[in-house]
Parts: C-alpha cells; structure tokens; sequence
C-alpha cells in the first residue's frame, strides 16, 4: 500500500446531485469525451463507441477482474460488467457516486460484479497482481502523485495486464506556464480539484515507462472532446430551467467550467489522449 499523502478533493463537484448530470450526459452517465465515428451519431452512440473501444484496447473478457480508478457514476463499470461479464472494482472519493452506481448496478442485474468502493487511489491495498486490467477516464488528472499511482498499478496488475488512460494533457510543455496563471484556469483547479496538475502526453508516457509500463498505443481524440462538450452544452442550455431548480449555484458552475474547457480545446492548448500501457 502507497503511504497515504493529501490529495485534493474533487467531491465538492462530484458529490452535486446525479440528477443534475443526468439531465446533460448519455443514458450511461460518461463523463468524459465519446468518440465519434460518423457525423450523425448521437452522444449516446459516440459513448458506446468509447466504452467498446476501451474494451478492445483492454482485450477485457468473462470473467476478468477490472480496476476502475475514478469510477464517476459507474456508468462504465456497470456497461463492462452487463456486456461483457468481467468482474469490475470501482473506487473515488464520493459516497454518493458509490450509492448511484451500486443502485445502478443493481437495476441491471449486475450487482454481483460490481463493487465500489470509496477509497483514496493513495490508499489502495489490493493484494499483488489482482487485477488484468486497470482504467483511468479523465480521472488521473485529480492526482499530483501519478508516478506513485503508476507503480501501484504495476503491482496491482497481473503479467501482461495493461492500463488504459484517457486524460486531457497540455499539448506542449510550454502551455503549463500560461494555464497555472490563467483566471479561469484556476478557477476551474479550486472547483473541480486539481486540475492544475495535468501533464503533457509525453510527461504521462515517461511517468508510465519509469513505473515499468510499457505504452502500447496513444490516439488523440481531441476533436471528439470538442463534439462532446459542446452536446453537453446543448444539453445543459436545453435543460437550464429542470437544472436550476435542483441547484442554480451547480448549473451555473458546470456551464462555466465546460465553456472554459471547450475554449481551451478550440484554441488547441489542451489535448485529449487515449493511452493504452502493458505491464511485462
């Protein structure tokens, strides 16, 4: 087990009522970028297409036991779980979010291969080689200690399992000095916990090679981030009255946050990365 150290929490957001979320994300509760396949497709499809491509990078299959890090809602674990019956442990630092998603799980029929649990990544003591594979979606840019984490993951992985990665990254080194002192930027950090501490895609590559992952493959899926969020948006402006009524404070958050986060990715600063690394 890593030593426990401080970690930012990111549950003053993701502790918001679900049915804020549900009002603005796919019918699985993703929140993170789909990725699109044909100019027609719905978010629903586009999300569909993520969770099947994640599953043929991971080579999941019956039976296996997964590592969701960062779980969200579960809507992943439950879709995993439902279609293609492996075994997935969810852990994130919200109490509501393991409710829903055990609710979730239930209500499909797959509470028995779902667990969740509300757990800091630093504090994770699974026993050595306990899973065959281990995801992060857009959840690893929360964690300052990612080199830490990585070498947890090595150990947590059986031989040959991999690791799948999708995270926003600073398309260049020299974009972390005018992210850290930009307004919005940091508001974004103080609502949404630690997102200052994202790297660039060859930083992530380098932290995952010192922890003894191998990267396997890297595909950039930042226009699919651009569709993605601006559906989301849509969705909110489409939703705004049902929204403020639950929280006016939190809508008006996530409206502002996701306009921020469009921005950075239209002006080509922020990138979004699929990674894909192999323990030996």
């Amino acid at each position: 087990m890593l030593e426990s150290t401080p970690v930012r929490d990111s549950g003053v957001h993701y502790n918001n009522d679900p049915r804020l979320f549900e009002l603005f994300l796919d019918s699985n509760l993703n929140y993170s970028s789909g990725v699109f396949c044909a100019d027609d497709e719905t978010l629903d499809q586009a999300q569909i297409n993520k969770m099947q491509g994640i599953a043929a990078s991971l080579g999941i299959k019956e039976g296996q036991r997964i590592l969701d890090v960062g779980c969200g809602w579960s809507g992943p674990a439950v879709y995993f779980a439902e279609h293609y019956g492996c075994h997935i442990t969810g852990v994130n630092l919200s109490a509501a979010q393991r409710a829903y998603g055990l609710n979730r799980a239930a209500q499909h029929g797959v509470d028995g291969r779902v667990q969740i649990e509300v757990k800091n990544v630093l504090d994770l003591d699974y026993p050595a080689a306990s899973f065959d594979s281990i995801m992060f979606l857009e959840s690893i840019i929360h964690m300052p200690e990612k080199e830490a984490i990585f070498r947890s993951c090595h150990d947590l992985l059986r031989p040959g399992g991999k690791i799948f990665i999708q995270e926003s990254h600073y398309d260049r080194a020299s974009m972390r000095g005018r992210y850290l002192s930009d307004r919005g930027a940091t508001e974004v950090d103080r609502s949404f916990g630690n997102t200052m501490d994202m790297v660039t895609g060859g930083e992530m590559l380098c932290l995952l090679e010192s922890a003894e992952l191998i990267p396997l493959a890297l595909q950039d899926i930042s226009m699919d981030y651009v569709r993605t969020l601006s559906l989301w948006l849509q969705n909110i402006d489409r939703h705004a009255e049902p929204m403020m009524e639950l929280s006016r404070d939190a809508y008006l958050m996530l409206r502002r946050y996701l306009m921020i986060a469009l921005n950075t990715y239209r002006e080509g600063g922020t990138v979004c990365y699929q990674i894909t690394a192999s323990k030996r």
